[in-house]
């Protein structure tokens, strides 16, 4: 799975860490490769590829845990930081509920192929142009911007309880954002995520993001307030990822969740349906196992409306339910540099409806469609009040047409609000990173200010 010269030192850094003075100990081995062509002005301007290696290390004495992370792999520095962990394990307070790392399963792992080919420079040049050829059939002017990309990640859990697992992904993209000119300058994002790169279509993906950004370019200001909506997946997918963080377990049993005492509860839409499914070979990130080498299993988050579960690795369910194995197996794969730890969901799946977006458009008296959600964080966890910007193409429709392009708004509004009632769902789903989702149509969405752009 990894090159002789990184089993190598996996294989070092497992000696080293049995003959020494640690109760126990976890290495998280990663080896992942991202490329992507980057365009802008519709002209490649630069190919780049980084290929990382790197160990993290987890090690234990007593109550006492430590940890660590190593990019520069040598014996030297594995040797090195092994000592620097001895020293930092003295020192740190007690965690008196930890109860070690994980033991092995008693099931067999399943299996998930989730490795397809990747793209090259050269094939991603292709798709750049294709892309380019096909936006200026629908505007000559248009300028586009974005990257196609790939990603190969293999990691392995390993740990002094005899835990050794390991898995392989790949998956491309194509990110697509369009900019014409006429009276004012249009903006539209559009954008695909696949496995096999066959799969990918730049011509549609192009014409769709400029035939956007051409009608915003005309956009005129409507007043803010309380509107139906249409969300696009990407704009669903912003809501879901926002909506998955109320289910983990340090925000749940702090009461800094609006899943806090509801569990079970009628909280949302009965239409609305939330799975993890991590063995989902359609999901990107699809893996049978966790990033501390747990067995990953569907789980249901939301049942028809009613919230029905939370999230734990087995360092919260130590400290919240006094029982590591009662983890859900959602500490966090080592997929990227920027998310890590934690427990949280990476396959959300969003039940299709039988909607389609003629009828969405149809249906709606007076509102919006919202093709993304931007610059979103929460104003208050507690409440499930999060906040936003509109971007990259927002129509505002009237008795089921569209009038015109809107300048974009400010959203603040809670989640179990705007989730309480949900019009239709569509029936076909859209992939992104970590959400699988289709378009939504709300009958309330709070714009509480609004842009001159």
């Amino acid at each position: 799975m990894f090159s002789q010269n990184f089993e190598e030192l996996i294989d070092y850094a497992i000696k080293k860490f049995k003959n020494n003075f640690f109760d126990s100990f976890e290495i998280s081995c990663v080896d992942r490769l991202h490329a992507l062509t980057r365009f802008t002005k519709s002209t490649i301007h630069q190919n780049v590829s980084d290929h990382t290696n790197h160990f993290l290390f987890r090690v234990s004495k007593g109550k006492r845990i430590c940890s660590t992370s190593l990019t520069s792999l040598t014996p030297k520095s594995i040797d090195d930081t092994i000592s620097e962990l001895k020293n930092m394990v003295s020192h740190v307070p007690e965690i008196l509920f930890f109860e070690g790392f994980i033991e092995p399963p008693t099931a067999t792992v399943p299996s998930v192929q989730v490795t397809d080919s990747l793209l090259d420079e050269y094939q991603r040049a292709d798709i750049v142009e294709e892309a380019v050829n096909a936006a200026e059939e629908v505007d000559p002017d248009v300028k586009l911007a974005g990257s196609v990309f790939n990603t190969d990640l293999r990691f392995c859990i390993i740990n002094s309880n005899d835990i050794d697992f390991s898995h392989h992904l790949t998956y491309n993209g194509l990110i697509v954002n369009a900019l014409t000119e006429r009276e004012n300058k249009g903006y539209a994002k559009e954008e695909q995520y696949v496995r096999d790169p066959a799969e990918l279509n730049p011509s549609d993906i192009a014409r769709k993001a400029t035939e956007l950004s051409v009608n915003t370019c005309f956009a005129r200001s409507y007043d803010q307030g309380e509107y139906e909506v249409i969300l696009s997946p990407s704009a669903t997918g912003t809501l879901l990822r926002f909506l998955s963080f109320g289910f983990n377990g340090t925000s749940y049993h702090e009461s800094q969740s609006f899943i806090s005492d509801e569990i079970g509860s009628q909280l949302f839409d009965t239409k609305l349906t939330l799975v993890d499914d991590p063995l989902n070979v359609e999901t990107m990130l699809s893996s049978p196992i966790d990033g501390e080498g747990v067995l990953k299993k569907q789980l249901y988050l939301i049942e028809n409306g009613i919230p029905k579960t939370i999230l734990y690795d087995s360092f919260l369910a130590s400290k919240y339910l006094g029982d590591k194995t009662k983890t859900t197996a959602h500490k966090v794969i080592p997929y990227s540099d920027y998310i890590f730890g934690g427990a949280l969901p990476l396959n959300l799946v969003f039940q299709p409806g039988n909607s389609n977006p003629e009828e969405m458009f149809e249906e709606t008296k007076k509102g919006f469609f919202i093709n993304r959600l931007h610059y979103t964080n929460f104003v208050n966890r507690r409440l499930g009040a999060i906040t936003g910007l509109t971007r990259d193409g927002l129509l505002y429709i009237e008795n089921g047409e569209i009038v015109s392009a809107s300048k974009n708004f400010r959203f603040t509004d809670k989640l179990p609000r705007i989730l309480k009632n949900i019009s239709l769902i569509g029936k076909k789903l859209h992939t992104s990173a970590t959400v699988k989702c289709p378009a939504i149509k709300l009958p309330s969405f709070k714009f509480s200010g609004k842009s001159k752009h």
